[in-house]
C-alpha cells in the first residue's frame, strides 16, 4: 500500500514539473498600435502581464509588416515592465491608406496579431 501511495505521489509531482512551466503562460492579450504621421514614428504597445519581466517570461519577438511586406523584425531578451511591452519604430515609407500588420510572441506560449490601416 505504501508504495502505491508514493508512486501516486511521485507521478503527480512528475506531472506538475512537467507540465508547470506552461500553466501560467499566456499570448499577449492584444497589440495597441498607433501612427504620427508628423514623426513617421510607430507606436507598439503589447499588454502582456508577467510577474518575471526581466526573467523567463516576455514578449520576445515582433515583427512589422507594411502592405504585407516585412520591414521589421526584432527579437527581445527580456520585457522592460511588468505590464507591457513597447516598441517604437520609425517608417518613412508610411502613407495614408496603408496597412500596417504587427505580430507579437509570448516565449512561453501564444501569439497575436493586429493591423492599423492608415487614415
Amino acid at each position: 500500500m505504501r508504495s502505491k501511495v508514493y508512486s501516486i505521489v511521485v507521478c503527480a509531482l512528475g506531472m506538475v514539473l512537467f507540465l508547470g512551466g506552461g500553466a501560467f503562460a499566456h499570448p499577449p492579450s492584444s497589440i495597441v498600435l498607433s501612427f504620427d504621421y508628423d514623426t513617421q514614428i510607430l507606436n507598439i504597445t503589447v499588454p502582456h502581464g508577467v510577474s518575471n519581466p526581466q526573467g523567463d517570461h516576455y514578449i520576445d519577438f515582433l515583427t512589422v509588416s507594411l502592405n504585407g511586406k516585412e520591414i521589421i523584425t526584432q527579437q527581445f531578451f527580456s520585457q522592460a515592465e511588468g505590464r507591457e511591452q513597447v516598441a517604437l519604430y520609425k517608417i518613412v515609407d508610411a502613407k495614408k491608406g496603408d496597412t500596417i500588420q504587427v505580430y507579437a510572441r509570448c516565449n512561453k506560449f501564444g501569439d497575436k496579431k493586429e493591423a492599423l490601416i492608415l487614415e
